[in-house]
């Protein structure tokens, strides 16, 4: 299976946090793998506000070197976002699922918005 992983997970797995828990690992490290660039500037932004520490380093190479593939954001998933309910409304989350259904990929996520949304390409990490 095809995966878009969420950008919680997505630091999760590159800080090596336990909330990632050996299931989600094991299955991100035998799958195919996609992150989207909207995670890697998700993820500057929040480290700019000193919100989320960031190792050294180009984000983007780095999850290039573990093997994973790096979906740029494409005119057509912003236009996908169109499509989706209004109840979420995190930018970012809205781009990775439109990402997700235009590629299809399954988002892979924890977040209960997002889970709650009930879409086939979701699945509960």
């Amino acid at each position: 299976m095809r995966y878009l992983l969420d950008t919680h997970l997505i630091y999760w797995w590159m800080t090596g946090d336990e909330r990632l828990g050996e299931t989600t690992r094991a299955l991100i490290a035998r799958s195919d793998i996609t992150v989207s660039t909207a995670s890697v500037w998700e993820m500057v932004l929040k480290n700019a506000k000193g919100k989320l520490p960031l190792p050294q380093g180009a984000i983007g190479e780095q999850l290039e070197a573990q093997g994973f593939v790096l979906l740029p954001i494409l005119p057509r998933h912003i236009e996908a976002v169109r499509s989706l309910s209004c109840a979420h409304v995190d930018p970012f989350d809205r781009l990775l699922v439109a990402q997700a259904k235009d590629e299809r990929l399954t988002l892979l996520t924890r977040d209960s918005a997002i889970l709650e949304l009930e879409l086939d390409e979701v699945e509960k990490a």
